[in-house]
């Protein structure tokens, strides 16, 4: 789809540049037959001024000078207006290039305001119901998840692709960033008077788990894995095989991915910097998810780790 998609864009720019250059070369002969014709007719009035004769009578002479130095004039003006338009859009399309060139090997595809944005909602069911091989989460709690549609989905997905495997990475209580994490929200919300439920770090592995178990079926147990790791992550992560949604976590006032902007990648595009970096990222959690010896299983406690 993107090969076909850039030999598309390919295809454009050519018929775009071919477009151009031919309405310069017409701009620039407008403007240079105005500049000859305007010399003729200022060297004529030049040649028949008094005393030397008339070409027709005077005032022929000087209505025909005046209306043919006005309108020449007036075309010549056009056309001067048309090539600062082309050179501007020249030097701006260019621009535009470079940047389109930027964002095609970066991957970058979207961006969201928040995880309660139903543009990011409706992208990471698409996404869901296109999955094949895995769906990756890391994060320290994936609120996003909360979602129990978004849930629901992936266990359908499981049961309909036998290849598909669902990996949901998060932090634990065990952790003391986490819990640091923890109490630095409680503060804030607190002082402003607000409640926050501070066991998140425990029920929303168990609710993840659950949800998943209950609808995605006993059999397809094996490719589901919840897991608590000793680290602390510091960026949300949902790779979708190829799509890969991202957010940072903020400062203590914002609520995880539910008050943080989410970027969405095109994973294929391994060269960019952002891909490179969250592929390295994943592959250490995931490490380190290896690492557990218990999983979280549905209406108990959390994975231990080692």
């Amino acid at each position: 789809m993107f090969a076909r998609r850039r030999i598309r864009n390919r295809h454009s720019d050519r018929s775009m540049y071919t477009e151009r250059r031919r309405f310069r070369a017409y701009i620039w002969t407008i403007a240079s037959f105005a500049v000859i014709f305007l010399t003729i007719v200022q060297v004529v009035q030049q040649t028949h001024l008094a005393p030397n004769p008339p070409l027709f009578n005077r005032a022929v002479d000087a209505v025909v000078g005046t209306v043919l130095t006005a309108a020449l004039g007036t075309i010549f003006g056009t056309a001067l207006v048309g090539i600062l338009l082309d050179e501007y859009q020249r030097r701006f399309s260019g621009k535009l290039s470079e940047y389109d060139q930027f964002l095609q090997r970066e991957g970058i595809l979207a961006t969201y305001e928040s995880s309660q944005e139903p543009r990011i909602v409706a992208a990471l069911e698409n996404a869901i119901a296109d999955a094949r091989t895995e769906i990756t989460g890391v994060g320290l709690g994936l609120s996003v998840l909360m979602n129990r549609i978004l849930l629901m989905r992936i266990a359908e997905r499981l049961t309909s692709e036998r290849s598909l495997v669902v990996n949901v990475i998060l932090g634990s209580p065990q952790n003391r960033g986490v819990m640091n994490r923890i109490t630095e929200e409680r503060e804030w919300h607190e002082s402003q008077g607000l409640a926050y439920d501070s066991t998140w770090p425990e029920h929303f592995p168990k609710e993840i788990k659950t949800i998943l178990s209950l609808h995605a079926g006993a059999k397809n147990q094996d490719r589901v894995r919840v897991v608590q790791i000793k680290s602390y992550p510091t960026v949300g992560v949902l790779k979708i095989d190829n799509r890969t949604f991202v957010f940072l976590y903020g400062s203590p006032n914002m609520r995880g991915g539910s008050q943080s902007v989410w970027l969405e990648l095109d994973a294929s595009q391994k060269e960019g910097h952002i891909n490179t970096f969250i592929q390295r990222y994943l592959e250490f959690f995931a490490n380190e998810a290896d690492n557990v010896r218990d999983v979280v299983t549905s209406g108990e406690g959390s994975g231990s780790v080692q």
